[in-house]
């Protein structure tokens, strides 16, 4: 399902992201009707031109229950446009507990039906076994945090324990459990160029995240030459780089239509 759609329909994804500051440059309520009335927008414009959505959950769950189901309203959206629906949750816990995350996030069965979550290994890899088996059953997947862009990420991430860094050995872990069992395990890589690139090479099954697209001082060269190490695998977010133009539905139109041509023809399918 991932790799057909990145294929027809490229790479991008886009981020909905109803936070108080772009409701603010939107000009509209902070509340769950400006949240609304902006993923609406946000919907029309993009369409089916997008393969996946990133869905920010925390934007939505500081509205309570009309903010849940708010989201799940979103997800909807996203499946009626043939798209998939990425929920941007960061789900850190102990093995016990994940269960219960896969019943909320992950598939046509749980409360969001979201297509893919994503997930912070850092409570250990195996932490997240039971969120991943539930993953492969139910043909979704669980986006691991192998590697954030935030600048604070580089202390932890970057740490060597014996000869890798924790990011290495973590896309090491990724690639582990898809051998062993079924692809499930996906990844966020978000890095230079030259460390990207490694640690996607690190993972020749996983579906790869590729953080940066829009943002300032991140080269759009850079991403698509690493997800050319990735073709057919490739997902390239993009938030603000699009959002900065609402809320006029045409401008965010045009904008998408931009990026889908800037990064279409460079990044190869399978």
């Amino acid at each position: 399902m991932w790799t057909d759609l990145l294929q027809t329909r490229s790479a991008l994804c886009l981020g909905i992201a109803p936070s108080p500051k772009w409701l603010r440059a939107w000009r509209m309520p902070d509340d769950v009707d400006g949240a609304r009335r902006m993923c609406e927008v946000v919907l029309e414009a993009a369409g089916d031109r997008v393969s996946a959505y990133r869905i920010q959950v925390p934007f939505f769950a500081r509205f309570g229950a009309a903010g849940t189901a708010l989201l799940r309203d979103v997800v909807d959206g996203v499946h009626e446009r043939g798209s998939l629906a990425v929920l941007d949750a960061k789900v850190c816990d102990a093995d016990d507990t994940m269960d219960s995350y896969a019943d909320l996030y992950l598939g046509p069965g749980s409360v969001l039906g979201g297509d893919a979550v994503t997930a912070t290994p850092f409570m250990g890899f195996a932490s997240l076994g039971p969120l991943l088996r539930r993953a492969r059953d139910s043909g979704t997947l669980v986006m691991v945090l192998v590697r954030t862009s935030n600048h604070a990420a580089g202390g932890v991430q970057g740490a060597v324990t014996g000869s890798r860094t924790v990011a290495q050995r973590t896309a090491d872990e990724v690639q582990g459990w898809n051998d062993e069992n079924g692809v499930a395990a996906a990844a966020v890589v978000g890095a230079d160029r030259e460390e990207a690139a490694e640690l996607v090479a690190r993972m020749p099954s996983a579906v790869v995240e590729l953080p940066g697209l829009g943002r300032a001082g991140r080269a759009t060269g850079d991403l698509v030459a690493v997800a050319a190490g990735a073709p057919g695998r490739a997902v390239l977010p993009i938030t603000t780089g699009v959002l900065r133009h609402g809320p006029d539905v045409a401008a965010l139109a045009a904008s998408i239509a931009t990026w889908r041509e800037e990064i279409g023809a460079e990044v190869p399918a399978c």
